[in-house]
């Protein structure tokens, strides 16, 4: 399961810090404020579980307040995924294999970085063998091939993917994911 801790307050207490009184300050208000540093096994703490045209989805986080999420993307198969469009940013960091968009003339590869802006539409293609960590703000519109509204997903789409999933196989999903 995902774990979660608060920072400690060593630095605080600490005789030898040469923290300034108003570092120790902010310091104790990000300790009595902020959420807790989490850390998500890859391996143990999350699952990959199928989508849709030979891709897998692997999540890492369900943010709430934001409407941000993390998952992991993988193609089992070369693929195509369809016309979408982001409502909000996306971040893009290719672990394996290569993607890319209909629409441009890069393809990225394991170590590259991609940002993609709110109301950008764009087909995405992902080689065999591809993983790419995306973390999504909002929702993301997907089009049938005339260009009509198929259907909205945000981060509850995606989590209710991953627990039916977890449901149908009597596997206790990981609320830990939810921060």
């Amino acid at each position: 399961m995902a774990h979660s801790q608060k920072k400690s307050s060593n630095l605080l207490d600490s005789p030898t810090s040469k923290l300034t009184p108003l570092e120790k300050s902010e310091l104790h208000l990000a300790d009595k404020y902020s959420s807790p540093d989490v850390y998500i096994n890859g391996e143990s703490d999350t699952l990959w579980h199928p989508w849709v045209n030979n891709l897998e989805i692997k999540p890492l986080r369900f943010e709430t307040r934001t409407g941000t999420f993390v998952i992991v993307l993988r193609a089992k198969e070369d693929t195509w995924l369809g016309k979408h469009r982001h409502r909000g940013g996306v971040t893009a960091v290719t672990l394996k294999g290569e993607w890319n968009y209909k629409e441009y003339d890069w393809i990225a590869r394991p170590g590259d970085y991609v940002v993609e802006n709110p109301g950008t539409i764009h087909t995405l293609h992902m080689g065999k063998g591809a993983e790419v960590v995306f973390t999504i703000t909002g929702s993301l519109e997907y089009f049938h091939d005339d260009d009509s509204l198929k259907n909205t997903m945000d981060l509850f789409s995606y989590a209710h993917l991953y627990y039916e999933y977890c449901r149908e196989r009597n596997i206790n999903p990981n609320d830990g994911l939810w921060y």
